[in-house]
């Protein structure tokens, strides 16, 4: 189906959540990529999440006060017992209590990660698609256009990457292209270069970033690495053992976070 702009509208807090199915959420892409006032309302709605989720990191309100939690332990510890069995049925329900809540936690955290986890790695098959179908193949359906070109539309990552240099890793970087490219209705920030003699894609989109550089599962086809981008996700794809792909996102992370930043 077209997705229309009343759609985007009710879907747009969902989508910058990251809660919407691969399939909706390609259709909003797409959508934005062609209507100027849907871009502009995303971009909107991100930079108030953005504002209030720092708002919020930064008050000095919202922390605990010196103290809370010598108090809460205080409140929570069991009254000094009559008998030895009332004491002991009093640490029993305390701990039993304690260990339920510890579970349902660790089974909440677990399920988010879960989730973070699965769309990662739905994300790191299409960045191997694009890697596949633009720097190998040139097989996209839309022709891809220059970075400058997609930071003055689409705004960051883009125009950041159009200057971002590689440092020095062990084996060479060989520059061969920088622009950006649509595959499956996603946009790509691609860098595209020669290292250890393989064709290798630096990508760079919307999402979640994780918190370190690591190996994403790829039962066939190139090897990719999920990376942080800042506050964007990257990956590096590239027909290397994973060994070699993994230590090379590992030396672009902390660099590209800069410049992104």
């Amino acid at each position: 189906m077209n997705m229309q702009c009343r759609d985007v509208r009710e879907l747009a807090d969902s989508f910058l959540s990251e809660q919407l199915l691969v399939e909706t959420n390609h259709e909003l892409l797409r959508h934005i990529e062609t209507c100027p006032d849907c871009r502009g309302d995303i971009a909107d709605r991100r930079e108030i999440r953005d504002r209030l989720r720092g708002a919020f990191a930064r008050a000095e309100d919202l922390r605990p006060r010196p103290g809370f939690t010598t108090e809460l332990l205080a409140t929570l510890r069991p009254a000094q017992p009559a008998t030895d069995i009332s004491r002991r049925s009093v640490l029993q329900s305390w701990w039993a209590l304690a260990a339920g809540l510890a579970l349902a936690a660790g089974g909440g955290l677990f399920v988010r990660r879960s989730s973070s986890r699965s769309r990662l790695g739905m994300l790191a098959r299409d960045a191997a698609g694009d890697h596949q179908n633009c720097a190998v193949k040139f097989n996209l359906a839309e022709r891809p256009i220059p970075l400058e070109d997609a930071g003055r539309r689409f705004g960051a990552p883009y125009a950041a990457l159009a200057t971002f240099e590689p440092p020095a890793v062990d084996g060479s970087l060989d520059m061969l292209e920088r622009h950006s490219c649509v595959y499956q209705g996603r946009r790509y920030g691609h860098v595209v270069f020669r290292y250890r003699g393989a064709l290798t894609s630096l990508l760079v989109t919307e999402g979640a970033p994780p918190v370190a550089a690591e190996l994403e599962p790829n039962a066939s086809g190139p090897a990719v690495a999920s990376l942080p981008a800042g506050q964007f996700l990257g990956f590096v794809v590239a027909d290397l053992d994973r060994r070699s792909v993994l230590l090379l996102a590992q030396a672009l992370a902390k660099p590209l976070s800069q410049h992104l930043a």
